[in-house]
């Protein structure tokens, strides 16, 4: 015996089966420990339950020992579980070592057994036992032979089978036994059901279509052979719930098998036998299947309309349906029955109705075999049953139809016209439910829940009632949704109620009680009231009448109207005269017809037309044109009447409502403006103006209102197409909100003339510069567009710029847009970045030729600060976590802006005429140069960089003792201020004699905007024209030349930008003068900090009187006759030029504080970025940059020899630079001295380590200081690791000259590039920020960044310093 396999010992918790083996031992079991923890809980909680229900009924003491003693027994319990549970741990191993020795126990009993069995059988069955005598023929035959020729043959016949027949004789056979049963088939009789045969294989098979399919054959040629049946199908299917399952089991057909097969022998009609008893049983089976679907169909559907009355298996099947009481179903009026005719038993199943279905033969059919569904059936029928009911209905309502009734669908619906005319969606729709058979009553045009259809459908389930009534009552509803669908695509509200407390004291109290009220949204207090009543000739036809009706509110105690009160009271109530409103001029609200509407596009032949006025109705008929057309003429003019009383009331003449040209709309003209309106501004545009109409825009959801006014030829030819017309029409829109007061629209309307007027005003006195030739203003700006709200100029190079000047109602000041003239241009209008002061010193002086010229001096340097970076910069200052702008742009004035360096240097720049710019150190106060202003700090040698970019348009006013004789702090700015001074006053200064000035305090912080009262020197000291401010005579003024520009002349015959004065020039218009006057606040400046406005751009005009400047400080200073600008005290009378490069000025701490004119292509050059030749890997920047860049990281180096205390600061007497020692040499910071914008060391070794420095390793060191580190962007950070590294050991900085060796000069024959990073960079391992010192120095360590170009990783690189 094969020994079976050990099983695998069970783990700890684990259900082990009791052991069923003989071979263990009795009594011995395994039990799960979770079915052992389970029965310990039970019991405990079993125990527990007990003791609550007797514990109750035993004294004190009793309760407390029972509680003990459960108590003890259980904690005994559940130790003993426990130390289970602790032990089932190791149990595995136990368990293995037990299942081995029983598995050995069984092998060795196994054993034991066989020995015996075996002793047994040789001791007692095996005794008397012999052996045959061996075959030794049949031996020596198959050994020889290999074969056994010796068998019996009796075996040979009974065992192995003949051989089979061939494939043709198989066909011969088949082909013999068709023809004999052909002939035994046309001998015999034959059911005329089993006509569908085939003879095929020896076999002949009978198919009676969805019951059976039988094959026959025969066993012979005789006559008297029977036919032997073999094989029926069941061709009956329950396609609704058989699932494709056999209806039929095989036992069944088993069984008919063999009682066919009996009727067959020895009967005279063996196949009409055959064919009865198989279609009884199918029928049979039908019936069955239509009761099971019918069963099923009971129990989850619909078992309360449906009950089986009758079932007789293989008979008949009946059903009930149309129930009248669902609660007690015993009997039902309409029962449907499917049953076996009666006459003829071969016929298929007959359905009988009851009662009969009148003209309906496709009822009394048979039922169809081929899907048997007891469903469609009754939905057929019950079908057929509903039209029979409708028929009925429609007899009975004859007389309250309106047209001809329809009975179409399915299921079937009767409908029925109402009124008339009627559409289809206007029809009473009535139809049968199919499970109850109740009438069902749904209009779709109406409401569903609408109460008039339900009281119809009430009537026709019962007693006939009032039926005239109700649908006298529904042509009123059906003609109230008409009139709500008529209106819905307009504004208004249809209500059928109004809160009116007394209705009947009303005018409603008149009218019939079907009325409906549109409530016109926009205007609450406009009602138009149709009220309904039958036709008099008709009373299927419903006839309305329309009104119109005003109220207001009212409360309870009718006081207080203005409060919003829910009760109206009715204040008017007018008719409306239907024919005049539908047939009034351009109205098309009545029906067209042929004659009515002509075409008036082709051409009328002169004979008539030989076809009859018909006339065609275009719209639907719940369509009310009549309506729709009143409401509308209510919603349009209601609008234009309550504007005419507002306008009456403001005393506003205008023409009337009119009507449009060709019926577009309506209009309403104005004759005149209010008296109140003509001030001087208005004046002027009044003359000018045509024609003013108000309309409202139809084309629009809101409807706004539109304002055309049609004016005269403007007085300025513009380049737009639109405004070449000898007449300009101009267009506003006023949105108007519901309920909103009309006054607002009037206001709006004359903010609108204003706002016209004010920039007519302005346009106006524009225009004589403009035509004058002499001004000079059409060489420097072109008209783009002037439309009477905006006038469009476009100014600057290639007329590029653009600057919108409209008038701003709410702001009630003029707005300045300046943008590009050409769509998506990459740059900005420079002219944005004063936009702000521009937009205010306009709304001062309101001069527009004033303005082009502002624009057009400040137009170069403008473009050159622009080109200024201005984004913020984490590296540009030590403190890492604050950012820090490159260059930050204060405007103060149109002309004077302040530029400020990284929030430490500061420049004040001055656009001048003539193409010059003044440059100035902003740091220095203008009334005391010894003191800086607080926040900035004076640029050293600023001066010396000014005057390297003075060329021969500004050199020649230079003094030449400007540096040498330092006037003093007031003296000086006074001075540069009054030669600055114009040849003429302001007109107010003419008119109102001498003025008192504001104080001249500056503002304490120069990026905070002063108030328009401390700028006194923009207010009392106008910029100076070219003439005034560089030349001692007036006729020098007109041959100055400005190199510096590169577009148009500056104009020549234009007043100051400052202030517009009038002159005593016999050819100047009178116009000019009457307009300059017109604004005597013209002189008052800008409010923010302008500390050297401008004067005009131009040259003074000729023939004006010379009046001297109001600076009181002006009057002090003796003027020279050449009256040179930036003359200084110590050499009054020197009136000669000074050319460029005659002397090199001395350097003075106070020397930036005095203006340096420079030409604006020179201050553009100053701005614009550029890469040094010298040093083409550098960024691209400005030259300006560049300097203070160089400046600023020098001021940083002197900090950090400060606070470093291995950098020792050496004194020095020259000025600009920086000399320290280190351990072995000594360092000399200074700017390059030929273009002030490269901050350049030289190194020299000290006599000691003289001989341990090369002149290659320190021209190495020199040569990364230029390229490397104070480079741009001029980070403080990079001069801080090199100045570290400058003051590392002598023989570690040798090691790291020899790696900036390599970064300066790489060898190619290397497959990587070393850089050394004097920053941390981002991508650097978090040692510290980004931007921090990439070198650090201790006593020990020294850590610093290189990086590798080839691998794009940084290697940390520590050294030791011993």
């Amino acid at each position: 015996m094969v020994p079976t396999p050990v099983e695998a010992a069970p783990i700890a918790g684990q259900l082990v089966p009791m052991a069923a083996s003989g071979g263990q031992q009795q009594g011995v079991g395994r039990i799960s420990l979770a079915v052992l923890i389970d029965y310990i809980v039970q019991r405990t909680y079993h125990e527990l339950t007990v003791l609550s229900e007797l514990l109750p009924r035993k004294t004190d003491m009793e309760r407390k020992i029972e509680i003990v003693q459960f108590v003890s027994r259980t904690r005994q319990l559940f130790i003993r579980l426990l130390a289970l549970v602790k032990w089932a741990n190791s149990a595995a191993k136990v368990y293995k070592c037990s299942d081995i020795m029983m598995f050995l126990d069984q092998q060795a009993l196994l054993f034991t057994d066989t020995a015996d069995m075996l002793a047994q059988i040789s001791r007692e069955k095996l005794v008397n036992a012999r052996l045959p005598n061996f075959s030794l023929p049949l031996a020596v035959d198959v050994l020889t032979t290999g074969t056994f020729p010796r068998l019996p043959a009796c075996i040979r016949d009974r065992i192995v089978p003949p051989d089979p027949i061939s494939e043709s004789e198989k066909r011969s056979t088949l082909r013999q036994l068709g023809n004999i049963i052909q002939y035994r088939l046309v001998t015999s009789s034959l059911p005329i059901q089993m006509r569908n045969l085939q003879i095929e294989n020896g076999r002949v098979t009978f198919h009676v279509n969805h019951e059976f399919e039988v094959s026959l054959t025969l066993m012979g040629d005789n006559a008297t052979v029977p036919w032997r049946l073999l094989d029926i199908d069941i061709l009956v299917q329950n396609k609704e719930t058989g699932e494709g399952k056999a209806l039929v089991h095989p036992l069944q057909v088993q069984y008919i098998h063999q009682l066919l097969q009996s009727r067959l022998i020895e009967n005279r009609h063996p196949l009409h036998d055959l064919y009865n008893c198989l279609h009884s049983f199918c029928q049979s089976l039908q019936l069955e299947v239509l009761n099971f679907q019918l069963d099923k169909l009971v129990k989850e559907r619909l078992g309360m309309c449906l009950r089986v009355m009758e079932y007789l298996p293989g008979r008949c099947l009946t059903i009930g349906y149309w129930r009248k009481d669902v609660k007690n179903y015993t009997t039902s009026d309409y029962t449907l029955s499917v049953q076996v005719d009666p006459t003829d038993s071969n016929k298929p199943l007959l359905v009988v109705h009851k009662p009969p279905i009148n003209g309906s033969k496709s009822t009394e059919q048979a039922i169809k075999s081929e899907h048997l569904s007891i469903e469609k059936l009754l939905i057929h029928t019950i079908h057929e049953r509903a039209k029979c009911k409708l028929q009925e209905i429609e007899a009975s309502l004859e007389k309250q139809t309106a047209g001809n009734c329809v009975i179409s669908g399915t299921p079937a619906v009767l409908f029925i016209p109402v009124m008339s005319p009627c559409i289809t969606s206007e029809q009473l729709h009535i139809s049968i439910d199919f499970l109850t058979g109740r009438v069902l009553c749904s209009m779709p045009f109406c409401d569903p829940a609408l109460q008039v259809v339900k009281e119809v459908e009430v009537l026709l389930n019962g007693d006939k009632g009032d039926m005239e009534k109700l649908f006298s009552e529904l042509r009123f509803q059906l003609m109230m949704n008409r009139i709500d669908r008529t209106v819905q695509h307009l504004f208004v509200e249809c209500k059928t109620k109004l809160p009116i407390p007394d209705i009947d004291a009303s005018p409603l109290a008149k009218l019939s009680k079907y009325k409906m009220y549109i409530n016109l949204t926009r205007y609450s207090q406009f009602y138009v009231v149709v009220e309904l009543n039958q036709s008099e000739t008709d009373s299927k036809v419903i006839a309305p009448t329309y009104y119109v009706m005003t109220v207001k509110s009212i409360s309870f105690d009718d006081a207080a109207t203005d409060l919003p009160t829910p009760n109206l009271k009715v204040t008017s109530l007018v008719q409306f005269d239907t024919f005049a409103i539908t047939h009034g001029p351009f109205t098309r609200a009545a029906e067209p017809s042929h004659d009515e509407t002509p075409n008036l596009h082709k051409r009328q032949f002169s004979g008539g037309s030989d076809f009859p006025a018909k006339k065609l109705r275009t719209e639907s008929w719940y369509y009310i044109p009549e309506l729709a057309h009143s409401v509308a003429m209510c919603e349009q003019k209601i609008p234009f009447w309550m504007l005419s009383e507002e306008l009456n009331r403001r005393n506003i003449l205008h023409q009337g409502i009119e009507v449009e040209c060709f019926g577009t709309g309506l209009v309403l003209k104005l004759l005149a403006l209010p008296s109140s309106l003509l001030e001087r501004g208005t004046k002027s545009l009044q003359k000018k103006l045509l024609s003013c109409a108000f309309r409202e825009n139809d084309g629009k959801p809101a409807r706004p209102w539109v304002v055309e006014f049609i004016f005269a030829r403007a007085p300025l030819a513009t380049l737009s197409s639109r405004e070449q017309s000898a007449r300009q029409h101009v267009y506003f829109q006023y949105d108007f909100i519901e309920n909103k007061r009309i006054g607002d629209i009037v206001e709006s309307f004359l903010d609108s003339w204003k706002q016209m007027a004010n920039l007519y005003d302005s346009v106006l006195d524009f225009a004589d510069y403009f035509d004058d030739s002499r001004d000079g203003l059409q060489n420097i700006v072109r008209l783009h567009s002037f439309n009477y709200k905006r006038l469009l100029l476009i100014y600057g190079a290639d007329f590029s710029n653009q600057v919108s000047i409209e008038w701003s109602v709410p702001e009630k000041q003029f707005k300045l847009l300046f943008s590009m003239s050409t769509h998506g241009s990459p740059i900005a209008n420079c002219h944005c970045i004063t936009d702000t002061q521009l937009q205010h010193e306009f709304n001062q002086h309101r001069s527009i030729p004033q303005l082009l010229q502002v624009l057009h001096e400040t137009y170069l340097p403008l473009m050159a600060v622009a080109k200024l970076p201005t984004n913020p910069l984490l590296a540009g200052s030590s403190n890492l976590a604050r950012a820090v702008q490159s260059f930050l742009i204060l405007p103060q004035s149109s002309t004077h802006l302040k530029i400020a360096f990284r929030g430490i240097y500061c420049l004040d720049v001055y656009c001048c005429s003539a193409g010059l710019v003044a440059v100035r150190d902003g740091a220095y106060s203008l009334f005391d140069k010894s003191k800086a202003m607080e926040g900035f700090t004076p640029t050293p040698g600023l001066k010396t960089f000014f005057n390297m970019y003075v060329d021969d348009s500004s050199v020649r006013h230079r003094s030449m003792t400007e540096d040498d004789n330092p006037p003093s702090p007031m003296e000086s700015v006074d001075s540069f201020l009054a030669q600055q001074q114009p040849s003429v006053g302001s007109p107010a200064q003419r008119a109102d004699g001498l003025r008192f000035h504001h104080p001249m305090t500056p503002p304490s912080n120069p990026l905070t905007p002063a108030s328009p009262h401390t700028s006194v020197l923009h207010q009392q000291m106008r910029t100076p024209s070219p003439g005034t401010l560089l030349t001692s005579s007036p006729s020098a003024a007109f041959h100055v030349p400005s190199p510096g520009q590169g577009y148009a002349a500056p104009i020549s015959h234009i007043h100051s930008p400052a202030f517009m004065q009038p002159t005593t020039d016999t050819s100047a218009s009178p116009g000019r003068k009457s307009r300059s006057q017109q604004h005597p606040g013209a002189e008052s400046g800008s409010p923010y900090p302008s500390n050297l406005p401008m004067q005009s751009p131009g040259p003074r005009w000729p023939a004006s009187p010379s009046m001297p400047g109001p600076s009181p400080a002006s009057r002090l200073i003796p003027m020279s006759p050449g009256h040179p600008m930036l003359q200084s005290p110590g050499d009054p009378g020197r009136n000669g030029m000074v050319g460029p490069g005659s002397r090199v000025l001395p350097q003075r701490s106070w020397a930036a504080a005095v203006p340096t004119l420079l030409s604006h292509q020179a201050f553009n050059v100053l701005l614009t970025p550029t890469v040094m030749q010298d040093y083409p890997a550098m960024l691209s920047c400005s030259p300006l940059e560049r300097f203070l860049g160089c400046v600023f990281l020098r001021r940083q180096i002197q900090r950090f020899v400060q606070s470093e205390e291995t950098l020792v600061a050496l004194p020095t007497t020259e000025p600009g630079v920086v000399l320290m020692r280190v351990e072995s040499m000594t360092c000399r910071v200074a700017l390059q001295p030929s273009t002030q914008q490269i901050l350049q060391l030289s190194l020299t070794p000290l006599p000691d380590f003289h001989e341990q420095w090369s002149a290659e390793e320190l021209q190495v060191l020199e040569t990364v200081f230029e390229r490397k580190v104070v480079c741009p962007p001029y980070k403080p950070n990079a001069v801080h690791a090199f100045c570290r590294l400058l003051a590392v050991p002598v023989r570690v900085l040798k090691d790291c000259v020899q790696l900036l060796h390599l970064e300066l000069r790489p060898d190619r024959s290397h497959k990587w590039a070393l850089q050394w990073c004097w920053t941390i960079p981002p991508s650097a391992p978090h040692i510290a920020p980004a931007g921090t010192a990439a070198f650090i120095a201790t006593k020990n360590k020294i850590l610093f960044f290189v990086s590798d170009s080839l691998a794009r990783r940084f290697l940390y690189c520590n050294s030791n310093a011993a």
